[in-house]
């Protein structure tokens, strides 16, 4: 009872937590060939989810309403015959293979997932989403709604679209998008310091 007496002091701590995190990310440098790609209009692939957007994922978890505590059983969903989907899916992998700690809450190391069988995200409350799943988010979100399981993803266009809870982009800067349309169907909610460092769409 005692914890929940202090938000202010809660607050001020996730912010400097995130604060110090924008200052660790170097500022993005320019090399001659990225520009003149960009000149060009060819804009470079996206990257990879990053072990800094995991352990801004875990925060999150971290920050639920519900105050989750302990191993937090994961899964990865993802494609296997997409090449991008699986270097993502497999890069998640390898950063949570060993746990991803923040404050009183550990992600586990993830169950991987085929978005053809999304029945066996059964009883797993924290769902990772790998990248080039656009046209399967509907299919996700619906799952995840009926899990009643916490989605995060880097693909902010998931979030954007409504069909992911959180999404994280923690280069060049710290971004966290939450959808109030997929926080209301799988049933999550944040405290007031995780919100005020995110933005809701």
């Amino acid at each position: 009872m005692s914890h929940l007496m202090k938000p202010h002091h809660h607050g001020h701590r996730i912010l400097r937590t995130l604060h110090d995190a924008r200052e660790r990310v170097a500022r993005p440098s320019w090399p001659r060939n990225l520009v003149l790609l960009l000149l060009a209009g060819v804009v470079p692939a996206a990257a990879q989810t990053t072990a800094k957007d995991v352990e801004v994922a875990a925060r999150a978890v971290a920050f639920l309403a519900s105050k989750p505590s302990g191993v937090q059983a994961t899964a990865i969903v993802y494609a296997p015959d997409n090449a991008e989907s699986k270097a993502d899916a497999d890069a998640i992998a390898k950063i949570l293979a060993g746990g991803v700690t923040a404050t009183k809450v550990t992600l586990g190391t993830p169950k991987m997932v085929a978005v053809t069988d999304l029945g066996s995200l059964a009883g797993i409350p924290v769902v990772f989403i790998a990248r080039g799943l656009s046209s399967r988010h509907a299919a996700i979100a619906s799952a995840a709604a009926t899990q009643k399981a916490l989605t995060v993803t880097s693909d902010l266009d998931c979030v954007r679209s409504g069909n992911c809870v959180v999404g994280i982009q923690a280069q060049p800067s710290v971004q966290i998008l939450i959808s109030k349309q997929a926080s209301q169907a799988t049933g999550q909610s944040f405290s007031s310091a995780f919100l005020m460092m995110a933005k809701e769409m």
